[in-house]
């Protein structure tokens, strides 16, 4: 839709406090895009090892500028879940 301006790639652990859990004991967590048409990766983005205690991560953005669509990887770490990264975007949840 012309009306967004930017989507933003969330992934939570779910109920990571009462199961002991955060991202620093997953492995192999990615995010890429694809070429619709010829299915290869045109880019992507290896989450590190070292969120070690956070249990929600913005892997990435997608962006509008000057018409196009831009990647962004982003790999910013909350400790306090979806309602953390919610209200980092201003959002009650």
């Amino acid at each position: 839709p012309a009306d967004v301006d930017k989507v933003v790639f969330v992934v939570t652990i779910h109920d990571a406090d009462s199961r002991k859990q955060n991202f620093g004991q997953v492995g192999g967590s990615f995010i890429r895009v694809l070429n619709e048409k010829s299915g290869s990766e045109v880019v992507r983005y290896d989450l590190a090892e070292d969120a070690s205690t956070e249990t929600a991560m913005v892997f990435a953005e997608l962006y509008r500028n000057a018409g196009e669509w831009k990647f962004r990887a982003v790999g910013q770490g909350y400790a306090g879940g979806l309602k953390a990264v919610a209200n980092s975007f201003g959002m009650n949840f």
